[in-house]
């Protein structure tokens, strides 16, 4: 059986990393690398409901499966068997996680002054260098602006930095972003990798109330972008900030590369249980993120 593990970045804006793995006629995703929603996408489903997928049901290694229910579908043993081998793939490769990144095509909304990358808004499997980006603009909102407060600013100050600091005709770049970490545009021109953010947003400002909002932020983003590949210095920096937010730090840690600060992290899962079994504590459930079989 033809198995697939990849990573893509959830965007825009950045808000975590989604597994995924695909078999022909199959795919499972997981946005924590522990709970996978499971789909059934053949040819053959297709032409008989119409439909671009059906939804198999969820599978975790401790709960094992639960299936959803399907009504009216004319493939049933097809949806069935597709499934089981989707499971059976996920047995096996499921504590591989975090799969390896395959969003190499990243498109950039540029800084309107030096024309360097300014914050990313795209990213994909495929390259969409000729594509053109229709009035380009970074949000700091959804799932990756709730909740952020900072003295400096809230998430509209942030977003209006952004956009000034984008220019009056603000524009994008596709990249291929190269293994060393360079991008190449669709001119064949190679960008330095430095010149890319590795937060994704530019972190080094000039002024310094800008330059506390954005590091705020940054912060704020800490589960989320230690799922990145990042140097040893960023990294411990980041996983001293994910510590303040220990539910969405418990929630997605099977997802980080690397941890440095094994202590820590234990401390902030305790932490994230206590909270989670005060009764005056909301759980915040997690957002749904439909899949994208590109």
């Amino acid at each position: 059986m033809d198995i697939n593990c990849y990573s893509r970045r959830l965007l825009s804006p950045f808000h975590g990393v989604q597994q995924v793995l695909s078999i022909p006629g199959g795919i499972a995703e997981s946005l924590d690398g522990h709970d996978w929603k499971l789909y059934v996408a053949d040819e053959r489903i297709i032409s008989h409901t119409g439909l671009s997928e059906v939804r198999y049901g969820d599978w975790n290694p401790q709960n094992g499966r639960q299936r959803s229910r399907i009504r009216g579908a004319s493939s049933f043993e097809l949806i069935e068997t597709v499934g089981e081998q989707l499971i059976q793939a996920l047995e096996c490769h499921a504590q591989d996680v975090p799969f390896p990144a395959a969003d190499r095509f990243e498109c950039w909304l540029l800084d309107g002054e030096n024309r360097q990358p300014l914050a990313l808004l795209n990213s994909t499997l495929r390259d969409h260098s000729l594509s053109e980006v229709d009035t380009p603009a970074w949000h700091p909102g959804g799932a990756s602006g709730r909740g952020f407060h900072s003295e400096a600013g809230e998430t509209s100050d942030l977003a209006a930095l952004i956009r000034q600091t984008a220019g009056k005709a603000p524009s994008a770049c596709w990249f291929k972003r190269e293994k060393s970490g360079c991008g190449i545009d669709a001119d064949g021109m190679c960008i330095p990798a430095e010149t890319f953010p590795p937060l994704l947003l530019q972190s080094a400002w000039s002024i310094p109330e800008h330059q506390r909002m954005v590091s705020d932020y940054l912060d704020w983003q800490a589960p989320w972008l230690l799922q990145l590949e990042l140097d040893k210095a960023l990294r411990k920096k980041l996983e001293k900030a994910a510590w303040k937010r220990p539910q969405e730090t418990s929630r997605v840690y099977r997802l980080f590369p690397v941890v440095f600060d094994n202590k820590g992290l234990t401390v902030t899962r305790v932490k994230a249980r206590i909270l989670q079994e005060t009764p005056s504590t909301k759980r915040i459930s997690e957002p749904f993120y439909p899949f994208v079989n590109e």
